[in-house]
This record gives structure tokens, C-alpha cells and sequence, in this order.
């Protein structure tokens, strides 16, 4: 399995849920899914991510600079998302 792309709605928001491996050809899907599907505020479900390339992890990375919230990150994919020598615990950072 290379990546699934998923959306629904909850409320005022788009859930967009990817599981797999976010990398390659797939990174370009994810991104025009989440662009073409927000309504009011982006949650990017992560429960099911296991891995992902550098591409993967700075189309995230963008869309949370661009107010998106993440839900279900792994402690993997958190690690990848760290900045270097910055925790991801603050969103802010990583927009730098």
C-alpha cells in the first residue's frame, strides 16, 4: 500500500485521513485533496500514516503553517515532523 486519502466532514471541518506511506506521486494527491476539500478549518488524521518521505513530511508541515491541526500523529511521524533540535510540541516552530 502506497497511500489512501480519505475526507470527510465533522461539524465545520474537513478531515482529511491519510494511511500508508506518504511519499512520492502520493504527496501530490494529499495535497491537491486537502486543497480542494477545506471548509472552514483542515484536520489532517494521521492515525494511520507509517511513514513518509521528506517530500511527505514538509507537504504537513506546510499545511499546518497554514492553520491545518493534526490528530492521531504517531510518535514516528512526530519525530520526523521535529525541526531539528526543536520539539513539534509547539506548531509555531516548524513554520520558521
Amino acid at each position: 500500500m502506497t497511500v489512501r486519502i480519505d475526507t470527510t466532514s465533522e461539524d465545520s471541518k474537513t478531515i482529511v485521513s491519510v494511511a500508508g506511506r506518504l511519499e512520492g506521486l502520493g504527496v501530490r494527491e494529499f495535497l491537491r485533496t486537502c486543497c480542494n476539500s477545506v471548509e472552514d478549518e483542515l484536520v489532517l488524521d494521521l492515525t494511520g500514516l507509517r511513514s513518509a518521505d521528506s517530500e511527505g513530511i514538509n507537504a504537513i508541515r506546510e499545511l499546518v503553517c497554514r492553520s491545518a491541526k493534526l490528530r492521531g500523529v504517531s510518535p514516528f511521524i512526530r519525530l520526523l515532523l521535529e525541526p531539528l533540535g526543536d520539539r513539534f510540541s509547539n506548531t509555531k516552530e516548524i513554520c520558521k
